[in-house]
């Protein structure tokens, strides 16, 4: 029974090994990401000390709202370990220090009681260098040449955990909304979402409004229920990267439908979901490269 288990997790660590090129091109967009969207924490300095209620965890211990010139400091730095990291000098230690920085940005800000999943954008540094994300087009990599060391191969093992983490993540979101009464066939949780953030003026998606009046009892319980299945199922599918992929491209269009009804946006989830498509996009790349040979060129590779 082990050993199959091991044959099992094996086969599916091998089919999330991404492609060394592909982990370059993230590993640099992801960079650009943080630098040219950079998540503002400055306001941080302006927030009253009585407002800090930090949650039980890492940050339980701040009782205070920190100085200006941490948070510029967290600033800089980030964007110091960004360039960094699109170069992909000293890959290793770059990647593993911008989650901790981003992680400790992320957990100073929810010192006010504010909750959700973007820890899962901080976490994609600290698993994908280990997958290989600095073995190709990078400065790590060209100096490895430079020096006639081995070629250094990516590896598939840090993704599939990363893939548990994500589903891990998602369940830990999807079993509140189950005992929080979402599977009650006479409750209207999501509508009842929209309905609050229209009465206390919170942000609301473009459509959020428009489908509110939609009296229509089996649609809303169908949304609730869906969500309950796209965000709990993730995890079942872990060791099938084939169906677990599929999930994920549900999984985007369960986000696109959140930012369209209350105004979440789940953009920065494109640097989470990108690297478990390697496969599908290195496949079509080399497709196309096919399909554009001459029959010259066909000829000599055959």
């Amino acid at each position: 029974m082990i050993v199959r288990l091991e044959a099992v997790i094996a086969r599916a660590a091998d089919s999330y090994r991404p492609d060394g090129r592909f982990l370059a091109v993230l590993r640099m967009a992801y960079g650009l990401w943080i630098l040219l969207l950079p998540v503002d924490i400055l306001w941080i300095a302006a927030v009253p000390n009585e407002f800090v209620n930090p949650r039980p965890g890492l940050f339980g211990f701040m009782d205070s709202v920190p100085p200006e010139g941490t948070l510029i400091a967290l600033t800089v730095i980030r964007a110091v370990l960004a360039v960094l990291l699109a170069v992909g000098i000293l890959t290793l230690p770059v990647s593993i220090l911008m989650t901790a920085v981003l992680m400790t940005a992320a957990g100073i800000s929810y010192s006010f009681s504010k909750v959700d999943h973007f820890i899962l954008f901080e976490l994609v540094p600290l698993f994908l260098v280990f997958a290989g994300w600095g073995h190709r087009w990078s400065f790590d990599a060209w100096w490895r040449a430079r020096q006639s060391r081995p070629f250094l191969a990516t590896r598939g093992m840090p993704v599939l955990l990363y893939a548990m983490t994500i589903g891990w993540a998602m369940l830990s979101a999807a079993v509140p909304k189950v005992m929080g009464g979402w599977l009650d066939p006479s409750r209207q949780a999501t509508r009842g979402y929209i309905a609050r953030d229209i009465a206390i003026g919170e942000k609301l998606g473009p459509l959020g409004e428009w489908l509110l009046p939609l009296d229509i009892d089996l649609f809303w319980k169908l949304l609730d229920y869906a969500t309950i299945a796209a965000e709990g199922l993730l995890i079942v599918f872990v060791l099938t990267p084939t169906i677990y992929r599929l999930w994920i491209v549900l999984l985007a269009f369960f986000h696109t439908g959140v930012y369209l009804t209350l105004g979440i946006s789940f953009i920065d989830y494109t640097m989470v979901y990108a690297v478990f498509f390697s496969p599908v996009v290195m496949w079509a790349v080399h497709r196309a490269r096919r399909s554009r040979q001459t029959p010259i060129d066909a000829s000599r590779h055959a």
